[in-house]
């Protein structure tokens, strides 16, 4: 099977991250399947080395116009299906091609066209031809999403947003991996040395983010502000969202950014860094006490999911996105809401039991939810590589996991749980051969049955009371 793979817009942040992951991923998986993909230049060159089944075609097309964007799309590389007789084309980047000649899986991953909160905030603040131009790519990914034959979101709260714009046919849930975790030693070296830091008055913020408007650094620094403002107790940023950046240039944010960076009570606390090599953002990692998220719109964030890894404790925005990423590893505040972040960071950086106890949270939680070879081996159902279940056949339904519905053995297999929240994906994953999947829960206070749900399988609670009576009742039952 052959699969056209156009990501030719993924040039820097969250969506080089992604593509650079999955073909890693996809390298590994082999199956026969070969992998065309189209790359800027510099994300290609940043590639690790792959197998012959992928093949990379570097193109700048993705830095082009709009409209010489969609010229390529909609007709360049229709001709390039053609020549390559290729099965599937998957479409990374929020656009579809109209009329696709073969099978078309749509990643919709731009949630700024859905988020109301951008649209009321920030939008109105633009010139006419920003707002022009926003409406028409709104339009062009409601009417590529109707185009496509498989919508794909990282987060439900994601797909929830845009069916709240447009019709879609198939979807599918399908959160992104995070990179393997460290050996334990190392990581329970960062956990003593987060904890004896806290007591030399100085507790570190961790902002890991490319800098944009709705990324909000603006309600993060005023919130330092407020913190350091004769408290015993400083906290220092380290963020990577530059508003001097030259990308940053366009946003209507960065100029007050930058001077309120340069305030008295805020610069001595603020730190910019970047560009970084993927080391040097591990190290910052490493380094932090806390990670900030004060991001008003996600597809998924990947910092999050990254900081979660780490098992840094996590203070977000309450959005949807945020809150379906982070789940019980991390406290919330109302975006925007400087004084409210500010009391947030205050609590945590006060609590060193709470801080422990949400980075364990998260760690466990990326562990069992975050994880590329699901996310490969959900995209490569999508594609068609692998026999479907009956959810691709029905237009109104939509599937969040990675193979738990594909029709393979006429096999019912059953899983007893209690609190698997880091081991249960791994268990599911195992299994995803097998007609039917049963989870027994003995009333889990973790994420088991959301997990379990998510995956697919049925699900049904009942008390524990021995093992052999478990299973009896789950075989009666």
């Amino acid at each position: 099977m052959k699969i056209v793979i156009n990501a030719a817009s993924a040039k820097m942040g969250g969506a080089a991250s992604y593509i650079t992951n999955l073909l890693r991923q996809l390298s590994a998986e082999g199956g026969g399947t070969e992998f065309l993909v189209f790359l800027p230049p510099e994300t290609a060159a940043k590639l690790p080395d792959l197998e012959g089944h992928v093949r990379v075609f570097p193109t700048r097309i993705g830095s082009t116009g709009l409209l010489r964007r969609l010229w390529w799309e909609q007709v360049a590389l229709r001709r390039f299906l053609s020549s390559q007789k290729a099965d599937t084309l998957y479409s990374s980047a929020n656009f579809a091609m109209f009329f696709c000649p073969v099978r078309q899986v749509l990643l919709v991953r731009n949630a700024l066209y859905f988020s109301r909160l951008y649209r009321k905030t920030f939008l109105p603040r633009h010139r006419l031809r920003y707002r022009l131009e926003f409406a028409l790519r709104r339009w062009l990914i409601i009417r590529s999403s109707r185009s496509a034959h498989v919508i794909m979101t990282p987060t439900r709260a994601m797909l929830n947003e845009l069916r709240g714009a447009a019709e879609t046919k198939a979807a599918v849930v399908n959160p992104y991996g995070v990179a393997a975790p460290e050996p334990p030693g190392k990581m329970r070296d960062e956990a003593v040395r987060r904890t004896d830091r806290a007591g030399d008055r100085i507790v570190r913020l961790l902002y890991v983010s490319l800098y944009s408007e709705h990324k909000d650094l603006t309600t993060l620094l005023k919130a330092l502000e407020i913190l350091n403002a004769g408290s015993s107790t400083k906290f220092k940023l380290t963020t990577t969202a530059d508003p001097a950046w030259p990308g940053a240039a366009w946003t209507v944010t960065h100029r007050e950014d930058i001077r309120l960076a340069c305030r008295p009570g805020i610069t001595e606390w603020v730190e910019f860094a970047g560009p970084l090599s993927t080391g040097e953002v591990e190290d910052l990692y490493a380094a932090a006490d806390i990670f900030v998220f004060p991001s008003l719109a996600e597809s998924f964030g990947f910092p999050m999911a990254e900081a979660m890894q780490h098992g840094l404790p996590i203070v977000a925005a309450d959005t949807p996105v945020n809150r379906e990423v982070c789940g019980e590893g991390a406290v919330y505040f109302n975006p925007l809401s400087a004084e409210g972040l500010a009391s947030r960071l205050q609590s945590l950086g006060a609590d060193n039991g709470l801080r422990q106890q949400l980075g364990t949270r998260a760690r466990e939680e990326a562990a069992a939810r975050f994880r590329w070879n699901v996310h490969a081996r959900c995209l490569l159902e999508a594609a068609g590589c692998r026999q479907p279940g009956a959810w691709w056949s029905d237009e109104s339904t939509d599937s969040s996991a990675a193979g738990m519905n594909a029709v393979k053995a006429p096999v019912s297999v059953l899983v007893l749980t209690r609190n698997e929240q880091a081991n249960l994906a791994a268990c599911l994953e195992s299994v995803v051969w097998a007609d039917e999947v049963f989870v027994v829960d003995s009333f889990s206070t973790d994420r088991t049955t959301e997990i379990a749900e998510r995956l697919g399988a049925k699900v049904y609670s009942h008390e524990f009371r021995g093992y052999s009576m478990q299973r009896n009742w789950a075989l009666d039952h």
